[in-house]
């Protein structure tokens, strides 16, 4: 009974555990010692990271390798991974606990304070297009790697278990993003419907405040938004100071769920998705010099954020940190960063939206041996461009994508194709994940620095 409590119930039974929580803990040590001794934030997450990754292979090495079978009968190997899982959901859980009400808050401020010389109108607009331009950017490179590198070509897949998603039309994409019940969008992350309910609160109230009877009880209104938006930005911070612990604890939970047989047969997709991830970053540099922007600058000061959507997975997630990155270190007015960096989250997404559902389709059209002309490329683009609409920014979303993708250009009934990819998503979703934040990030500096909207001494300060 005892062997049974320890084992099945606290998970916490061989000798091994406690070498384990060991090294963790003493890691934990090092990096609050960093900390207090005023180490940049960026030097603590690298150095978690690596650690995390060294740890991972580590116990991958101890455990002679297995295979997710084997790995289940090693008791020691499968505690390590409850535990390190367990700590990586509750620090995630924490951050996706702050998203709802932060966004709630960002936007009603966002438009109540709003800048006479910023329209609504053209913050939609611009926003828009450069979120939906760097997706179809995205997709273009990921059907050109595709196709350069023979992606798929030559290759036997068995079919696995896997279900393509149910595939819903643009306009009832559309129609889903007004929320007809507001705590039932929440309750599913449902940023849009979100940003568009808190957009019509601010809007609303930004009409009344102009009516001499609304005048008093608006004044109260704003007090409390801006009160609450204060408590949400002190939280958020008191979160992310925790960040390098969590980033350990995920990137060790990676390398031990995903056996190295399966990233062996899926490495050129993985190889192609880290590519792309890279090239992206240079895309989006590209986009910032159009601005004037010294990318550097930009990489500097959003490499955190970039580790933190790399190790989580999660563009929701992540979005606390890049709006106060946005505001406190690259200078964009409150107004852009909430409201492009919100809408981010769903929209215009680089690499679950962008380049991974494109590569998919070539990879799929070259195991049936489908010739890819410039009228098939044309549609990979556009489909990717229309189905990033309203894709939840959580892990996982890229398989809706992939989903849309395929039923968009015909191969909806080969999904199963793509079980060899789906065996390794973990390990890509972390760098769709980290464009994806990147695409966001850039969207709003452009569009910024399009509606006069950015601080330039606080982006050019160190």
């Amino acid at each position: 009974m005892n062997q049974e409590f320890f084992t099945h119930f606290l998970r916490f039974s061989s000798w091994q555990i406690f070498v384990i929580f060991a090294v963790l803990f003493a890691t934990f040590f090092t990096l609050k010692k960093m900390r207090d001794k005023k180490i940049n934030f960026s030097l603590r997450m690298l150095f978690a990271l690596f650690i995390g990754i060294l740890l991972g292979f580590i116990l991958q090495h101890l455990a002679a390798y297995p295979s997710g079978d084997e790995a289940k009968n090693i008791i020691w190997f499968s505690e390590a991974k409850h535990w390190f899982g367990f700590f990586s959901s509750v620090f995630v859980a924490f951050i996706k606990m702050l998203v709802i009400p932060l966004i709630f808050a960002c936007i009603i401020k966002v438009i109540i304070e709003i800048n006479q010389d910023i329209k609504v109108s053209s913050l939609i607009g611009t926003s828009l297009f450069w979120i939906l331009f760097s997706t179809a950017l995205a997709a273009i490179l990921g059907v050109s790697l595709a196709l350069n590198f023979g992606l798929g070509e030559g290759l036997s897949v068995n079919e696995g278990t896997r279900q393509i998603r149910e595939i819903a039309t643009f306009t009832s994409i559309l129609q889903n993003l007004i929320p007809s019940n507001i705590v039932n969008a929440m309750s599913k992350e449902n940023i849009i419907a979100i940003v568009l309910f808190a957009f019509f609160i601010g809007l609303c109230a930004k009409n009344i405040s102009q009516k001499e009877e609304y005048a008093q009880p608006f004044e109260s209104f704003q007090k409390l938004i801006l009160s609450f938006y204060g408590i949400m930005m002190n939280m958020t911070a008191t979160v992310i100071r925790f960040m390098p612990y969590a980033v350990v604890c995920m990137m060790a939970n990676v390398i031990l769920s995903n056996g190295f047989e399966a990233i062996k047969t899926a490495g050129l997709f993985i190889i192609l998705t880290y590519v792309a991830m890279i090239l992206m970053f240079g895309v989006h540099f590209l986009m910032l010099l159009s601005q004037g922007l010294n990318p550097l600058i930009y990489a500097k000061k959003a490499f955190p954020v970039w580790l933190f959507a790399f190790s989580s997975r999660s563009s929701v997630a992540t979005l606390p940190l890049s709006i106060s990155t946005l505001q406190e270190r690259l200078g964009v007015s409150p107004a852009v960063a909430n409201f492009v960096a919100s809408i981010g989250t769903t929209t215009g997404l680089n690499g679950c939206a962008g380049y991974f559902p494109a590569m998919a389709a070539v990879f799929v059209a070259h195991i049936l041996g489908v010739e890819l002309d410039f009228g098939f490329i044309l549609m990979i683009v556009l489909v990717a461009i229309l189905g990033s609409l309203g894709i939840a920014g959580v892990p996982g979303s890229a398989t809706m994508a992939a989903s849309i993708m395929l039923a968009g250009i015909g191969f909806g009934d080969n999904f199963m194709l793509l079980s060899l990819v789906l065996a390794v998503d973990p390990i890509v979703d972390m760098a769709r994940t980290a464009s994806n934040v990147s695409g966001a990030m850039t969207s709003a500096l452009c569009t910024a620095k399009n509606l006069k909207a950015l601080d330039k001494e606080v982006y050019l300060k160190s």
